[in-house]
């Protein structure tokens, strides 16, 4: 997790509690907010209620580049829905690769670059506002302040004060359906979403370069390996990666290497034991859209719970994946090509509302997954894409 991100979750912490008990007694008396006589909408779960179609509609997405992605089927649905409203996207720069080219919202406003897109989202007059922020408050003081008189998200602690409808939260449902919820509160529409088909399309520009990238790997099976993840407590060691490269490629596999800038020194260590076999490491070199298509185009991916997990399952792309202190049935990705390896540690999973503490048992949870077994997954994994 980068440094802005957590000065951010600070500040919130600090100020943003105050902030919202301060402004709640305007929302309850409907300004600047309007709140009074909003659609209240259904309960989670219950029949959608019909609601009006907007003619401006905002959704705030803040977070990492997991939570981009599995937002993505809510926005489909919004635009299913409404196709004639103007629908824009508040969202960190490093996400917005994510949704940009995919014709699902009309603008994409950075909140993260000054002056940024923050003073033209609260100086726009939107008919409701879509906050999908799990916890942190300042998105919902954000969905206040534009005076929207629908505001949907979630009212997982004083945040629900300052929003008109206020959705449960559950820490045990796949992420991409409590989005979905959101969808199915603001259209009064449910939602059509198959968790077994891919929903992330492709740009043609980076299909080619990933098509370039992965030629030296010929025609043998491909498998891509990210030793990433955003925080340490979630990462496997990179020399566990490394021997799960080394063992595939002395079966004839072919192995991308993938990450950010922060992961090069893990994916050198990865390249450098595969010295002489059918092996590329993009780490660093490439971007997100870019990244999704190299996923696209292997086999088999295998890494922890981090943010091109999701990617490949949007693209539908077989995936093994390492599970320690996250919460499985939250994010890991649903349907038959998908396996998750989780050890069997008395302390995970451990983290809740998408914070893990800082660990003090060692990493066990990480740890006590084994190589040996990583390798027979993905073989495993293999056979079955062979046979597709």
């Amino acid at each position: 997790m980068g440094l802005k991100a957590d000065i951010l979750k600070v500040g919130d912490a600090l100020v943003g509690w105050p902030i919202a008990v301060l402004l709640s007694p305007l929302a309850r008396r409907g300004a600047p907010g309007g709140g009074a006589g909003a659609a209240p909408g259904a309960a989670a779960g219950a029949e959608p209620v019909a609601a009006p179609v907007p003619r401006r509609a905002l959704v705030i997405r803040p977070g990492g580049i997991g939570d981009a992605v599995l937002f993505l089927p809510m926005l489909t649905e919004l635009r299913r829905a409404w196709p004639q409203a103007e629908i824009d996207l508040l969202v960190e720069k490093r996400n917005a690769g994510v949704v940009r080219g995919l014709g699902l919202v009309d603008r994409v406003l950075l909140y993260d670059r000054f002056p940024g897109g923050l003073p033209q989202a609260l100086a726009a007059r939107y008919d409701v506002v879509i906050d999908t922020e799990q916890y942190h408050r300042a998105p919902a003081i954000v969905a206040f302040l534009t005076r929207a008189p629908r505001r949907i998200g979630f009212g997982t602690n004083v945040r629900r004060l300052l929003l008109t409808d206020a959705l449960p939260y559950d820490q045990s449902v796949y992420e991409a359906r409590s989005f979905l919820e959101l969808a199915r509160r603001a259209t009064g529409r449910e939602p059509r979403w198959d968790p077994e088909q891919p929903f992330l399309p492709l740009d043609p520009e980076a299909v080619r370069f990933a098509e370039q990238t992965l030629e030296p790997l010929g025609d043998r099976p491909r498998v891509a390996i990210h030793p990433g993840a955003s925080i340490p407590e979630r990462r496997w060691p990179p020399e566990r990666y490394a021997e799960v490269a080394a063992r595939l490629a002395a079966q004839g596999v072919g192995i991308a290497v993938l990450g950010g800038r922060e992961d090069m020194k893990a994916a050198a260590a990865i390249a450098e034991r595969l010295a002489g076999q059918p092996a590329v490491n993009v780490a660093g070199k490439s971007t997100l859209a870019q990244a999704a298509a190299i996923v696209a185009q292997v086999d088999v991916y295998v890494s922890a719970d981090t943010g091109v997990l999701h990617l490949a399952y949007a693209v539908g792309t077989r995936t093994v994946h390492l599970f320690g202190p996250g919460v499985l049935s939250k994010w890991g990705p649903p349907g038959h090509r998908f396996r998750s390896i989780a050890a069997d540690a008395p302390c995970s999973p451990c983290t809740v509302y998408g914070y893990t503490p800082p660990c003090n048992q060692g990493n066990v949870c990480m740890l006590r997954i084994e190589p040996e077994r990583v390798v027979r997954e993905v073989l495993e994994q293999l056979a079955l894409a062979e046979r597709a």
